[in-house]
């Protein structure tokens, strides 16, 4: 009796990590590097795509990325595969905007962990203006995870679709020089503290030209009503589980 209690109390500690482990929570997710930046009109820029499967074990992964035509071009001939994944059976690129990069793991060995997944030479368009705003999206749906025809990242074995999240890439244009390439700037979710000041500005123009991007539970629980009580709710049952599973332990 006494053995089959310290298995179950050992049992609950276990339930009880897991709800509070950050694994149980989050998949694999996409991101571009850079994600934010000035790049220049006229200008060639490279962008990596990269991929973290958060421990996941993966057959492959499907990347659809979107661009508007007037803003950026690119060919499949400057998109360089990684080497993440043995395979990847086919590039193209949709003169509409649409980009779709695919890659395959072998059958003894899925990939699993984080690397590039795949870099994108873009061209900037030369009509455009100093300050306009260009976008790089992934074609993502979280909303609906048995959707194939966007991008995706699929579990190994299975036929799931573990993305969870993605970064989508949001640039200002330049005027500079092609050679500096893409140049910081603030990115969404950069906090600058109290009485800090962005170098090149003063307090006054700092204000004028940059948001502070401030995180809400939107961003957190990614518009799904309930998913952030229920995460709170799963860690809050955990934490019970160890305090009573360490509590039974000491009267063993």
């Amino acid at each position: 009796m006494k053995k089959l209690f310290k298995s179950l109390i050992g049992l609950i500690c276990s339930f009880g990590f897991l709800m509070l482990s950050p694994s149980a929570l989050f998949a694999a997710t996409l991101t571009f590097d850079p994600s934010a930046g000035v790049i220049n009109k006229g200008c060639e820029i490279s962008i990596k795509i990269n991929l973290d499967t958060q421990g996941v074990q993966t057959d492959g992964t499907d990347v659809i990325v979107l661009f508007t035509p007037a803003h950026l071009s690119t060919t499949t001939s400057q998109i360089t595969n990684g080497t993440i994944y043995p395979e990847y059976p086919g590039n193209s690129v949709d003169p509409s905007g649409k980009i779709s990069i695919s890659g395959i793991s072998s059958v003894s060995s899925p990939f699993s962990g984080t690397g590039t997944f795949a870099t994108i030479k873009l061209n900037v368009a030369s009509t455009l203006k100093e300050n306009d705003k260009i976008n790089l999206n992934f074609d993502f749906d979280p909303n609906n995870k048995t959707k194939t025809i966007d991008t995706n990242v699929v579990e190994r074995g299975t036929i799931a679709d573990v993305l969870s999240a993605v970064t989508n890439g949001s640039y200002t244009v330049g005027t500079g020089s092609c050679a500096s390439g893409i140049t910081a700037s603030p990115s969404p979710g950069t906090i600058v503290g109290q009485g800090q000041t962005l170098p090149g500005t003063t307090p006054a123009t700092q204000s004028a030209q940059y948001q502070v991007y401030k995180p809400n539970l939107n961003d957190v629980t990614g518009g799904k009503a309930g998913l952030l009580d229920n995460t709170i709710i799963l860690t809050a049952v955990g934490v019970v589980l160890v305090i009573a599973g360490i509590a039974g332990l000491a009267f063993l």
